[in-house]
C-alpha cells in the first residue's frame, strides 16, 4: 500500500503525520505526493508509525 493510500485508509492528513512524527509538513507531503523516497531512518519511522502497512517497497514503483 502506498503511503498515500494509507493516509487516506485511515483518515489521516499530512499535517496529522508531520506532528506526530515531529517533520515538517512539506518532508511529508512529498512522500505522498511524488516518488520521493525517505531516508532509511524516516522509513524505518515510517513502517512503525504505519504498523508495518507501508513497506519501503511501497515506495518505489516498478513495473513488470
Amino acid at each position: 500500500m502506498t503511503f498515500k493510500q494509507w493516509l487516506e485508509k485511515n483518515n489521516k492528513t499530512v499535517a496529522d503525520v508531520a506532528r506526530d512524527l515531529d517533520l515538517t509538513h512539506c518532508v511529508v507531503r512529498t512522500w505522498a505526493e511524488t516518488d520521493r523516497v525517505p531516508s532509511k531512518e524516516n522509513m524505518q519511522r515510517i513502517v512503525a508509525y504505519t504498523n508495518g502497512e507501508v513497506q519501503p517497497n511501497d515506495f518505489y514503483e516498478v513495473k513488470a
